[in-house]
């Protein structure tokens, strides 16, 4: 566990993405430490339930604390954080019907990027989609299950991307860092990854055909799915 989580690790290593954050007027200052903290949510470097280390994060963003309590209020305002009086700021931990509403929201949100995408999409981005289907085939090959996180990642942001609908991007990336808020939300089995790289298949015979209908479908679809084998996972490993 991260030392920007607790002071219980002092040898855990930053990782390289957490660089000082730049010096500015107090406002942005706090943007910038707020979109900081959400990456490290979304990345797993804070994890659910854990508690954060003020003093730790505002050493490794080299920021004050109070600008750092400032974007922490934001995200408690966002429900990502729980502030508990005399004893800290802990990542909020989602139940499992909590979870299942955000599936059910990011499904709807899926449909329309995919009827977007389909649309919209220009040779290039195109292309950065199939590459990335790519490495996410290989690395599920290699074993690779970090990088093939970071791959499905990017390729579900890619694909909100690429509709051109920046408020439909934003609403994703909220969901998508809430759904790092429950330690049973994972990637699952590897059968349950080698069907997930055919969902993406078909996601992307949608994108290259320009068919709305059918792409938005397959997105829809393919979260839904994911909603299923979430469940599944939490079937077979028991009551949390």
């Amino acid at each position: 566990m991260s030392d920007a989580m607790t002071s219980d690790s002092d040898d855990a290593r930053i990782p390289a993405h957490q660089v000082p954050v730049p010096r500015g007027p107090v406002e942005p200052l706090v943007a910038i430490i707020d979109a900081r903290l959400r990456a490290m949510l979304a990345d797993g470097v804070l994890t659910a339930g854990a508690k954060l280390n003020e003093n730790a994060l505002a050493q490794q963003m080299q920021v004050s604390r109070s600008a750092l309590r400032e974007a922490v209020r934001r995200l408690e305002q966002s429900a990502l954080v729980t502030i508990i009086p005399n004893r800290g700021v802990f990542v909020r931990q989602l139940s499992l019907p909590e979870m299942f509403d955000l599936f059910d929201v990011h499904a709807g949100l899926a449909r329309s990027a995919g009827r977007l995408v389909a649309s919209r999409i220009e040779a290039e981005q195109r292309q950065v989609l199939e590459r990335c289907h790519e490495a996410m085939v290989q690395a599920l090959a290699d074993g690779a299950i970090e990088q093939y996180r970071q791959l499905n990642g990017s390729f579900h942001r890619d694909l909100f991307a690429f509709g051109g609908n920046p408020r439909l991007s934003a609403l994703h990336e909220m969901i998508a860092t809430e759904l790092q808020l429950s330690r049973r939300h994972n990637l699952g089995t590897l059968h349950q990854l080698r069907c997930s790289i055919l969902e993406h298949g078909r996601i992307l015979e949608g994108v290259r055909a320009g068919d709305e209908t059918r792409t938005a479908r397959a997105f829809e679809q393919h979260v839904l799915n994911g909603k299923r084998r979430m469940l599944e996972t939490v079937g077979a490993a028991g009551p949390a």
